[in-house]
């Protein structure tokens, strides 16, 4: 059975979850295994206890390890900062892993904080402005980063509402959005000169084409 690590990504207050929510993901997102420190806070404590936060992210490291030895499917909430996502990210392409990438994105991070805010006189947890801040522009620094190790790749709009604007599956965009997105324009070219460089290659070796469409078809795997 194919073993799948679907990440959703993005800055605090993009819609993450909201994404994971929805009636548009597939099954098989749903029925993989589920890690996400601020749903494990809420089970075991307080967002506000600095302790049942370290407890909720130990939680998450030994899920992650998990489903890592034991080779299982896992769907993961990031905002796409730090070292340890970066990490995990590697681990998962070294152990043969199928990477998806769900990245939500809003076009200033005064939109995260303003949702933040929303989301915390509603009763949910907060987010410092300096941190959303910050992890706003280094989440978009990492997404172009580590995007093209991803074997599928989602990526939306939450400036307003819900939108997808781009799709890319096997080295081909199945479809994107033509608007102009601010925040998704240098993740979106990277995307666009990998499928350039590989139909360049296709184009110097045509035995590659071969291999390739046989590879799609299931031929020449081990």
């Amino acid at each position: 059975m194919k073993k799948i690590f679907y990440l959703f990504a993005g800055v605090n207050g993009a819609g993450k979850s909201t994404l994971y929510s929805s009636e548009n993901l597939n099954n098989d997102i749903k029925n993989s295994i589920r890690i996400n420190t601020d749903e494990i806070v809420k089970k075991i404590g307080d967002w506000k206890n600095n302790s049942d936060q370290i407890k909720a992210a130990k939680i998450a490291i030994n899920l992650r390890n998990e489903c890592f030895q034991n080779g299982k499917s896992f769907n993961e909430e990031t905002t796409l900062t730090g070292k340890t996502i970066l990490k995990t990210i590697d681990r998962a392409k070294e152990l043969g892993y199928e990477l998806q990438l769900f990245y939500v994105g809003v076009n200033s991070p005064e939109i995260a904080k303003e949702r933040i805010k929303n989301r915390v006189e509603k009763g949910g947890h907060d987010i410092k402005n300096d941190i959303v801040e910050k992890r706003y522009y280094e989440s978009l620094k990492n997404l172009e980063e580590v995007i093209l190790k991803f074997d599928k790749i989602s990526l939306y709009d939450n400036s307003k509402k819900f939108k997808n604007i781009l799709l890319f599956s096997n080295n081909e965009i199945f479809f994107k959005d033509n608007e102009s997105i601010n925040w998704s324009k240098e993740a979106i070219k990277i995307v666009e000169n990998r499928i350039k460089n590989k139909e360049k290659e296709i184009k110097e070796n045509p035995w590659r084409k071969k291999r390739e469409k046989d590879k799609s078809k299931g031929f020449g795997r081990d």
